[in-house]
């Protein structure tokens, strides 16, 4: 079986790039890659929509990892890699344990305002699942423009000590491969999942979203083994939500 996850040593770093995810998807750049840029000028978000870098500190990073798709269920993928990063700023800043929360399938809030976005895309060729893993973090800054005040702020109220930028990506990288192996590991999923829980931002929120052309809405039970979201609805049925859909909202 065919296993590769990031290695430290296989890094690049860029002045400014278009996109991460796009420039690491090149067939020339290895599975176990990846790349930090100072500036990105088109980054992605999901859907339609785009990753806006704000702040003087800033993470801008696309790694490249390939698994036997036998072995991955990519919504569960998707959420231990924001877990991963929580691990790697919860290392660094115990202290913000209660300001920082998951937001499923894949954000990273402060209090009720978002610090950090994870999109991830895959490509499946001869049973092998390549995975392009982007991460955009606001880490620290001095203004927010007025349209994204309400939404979006940084990790950071004060200038961070140098090196601190670095050193939150390399623990991202030890704790993203940390967490593929307890994925290929049922045995470790649970314990995951309680500790993802414990850290979620939707836990026992009310949301509202669309499935199959309806609106629905219900309170949030919690996440499956495969990384579905859980939702009872009003009416009393049990709903199972694989990703979040553009009306997905807390109520």
């Amino acid at each position: 079986m065919s296993y590769h996850l990031l290695k430290a040593e296989m890094g690049h770093q860029l002045p400014s790039v278009t996109s991460t995810n796009e420039w690491i998807k090149n067939k020339s750049i290895p599975a176990g890659s990846w790349v930090i840029a100072q500036d990105q000028t088109n980054g992605k978000g999901r859907g339609s929509h785009s990753w806006i870098t704000l702040g003087e500190d800033h993470i801008i990073f696309s790694g490249k990892i390939q698994i036997p798709i036998s072995e991955i269920s990519l919504p569960l993928f998707s959420i231990f890699t924001a877990a991963a990063m929580l691990r790697s700023i919860l290392a660094m800043f115990p202290e913000m344990e209660a300001e920082l929360s998951i937001k499923w399938p894949n954000d990273i809030y402060r209090n009720d305002k978002k610090i950090a976005g994870i999109l991830i895309e895959s490509e499946i060729q001869s049973g092998i699942c390549t995975i392009i893993i982007g991460l955009g973090m606001n880490v620290y800054g001095k203004e927010i423009p007025p349209e994204l005040e309400k939404k979006v702020c940084y990790l950071l109220d004060e200038i961070p000590l140098e090196g601190t930028v670095e050193r939150l990506t390399y623990s991202f990288i030890e704790q993203l491969n940390q967490y593929i192996i307890k994925l290929i590991d049922p045995s470790q999923i649970l314990n995951e999942l309680i500790w993802i829980e414990r850290h979620s931002f939707l836990k026992d929120q009310a949301v509202e979203t669309e499935v199959d052309s309806k609106i629905i809405r219900g309170k949030v039970l919690g996440i499956d083994e495969y990384g579905f979201l859980i939702i009872m609805t009003d009416t009393g049925e049990k709903v199972e939500l694989m990703d979040s859909s553009p009306n997905f909202r807390v109520i």
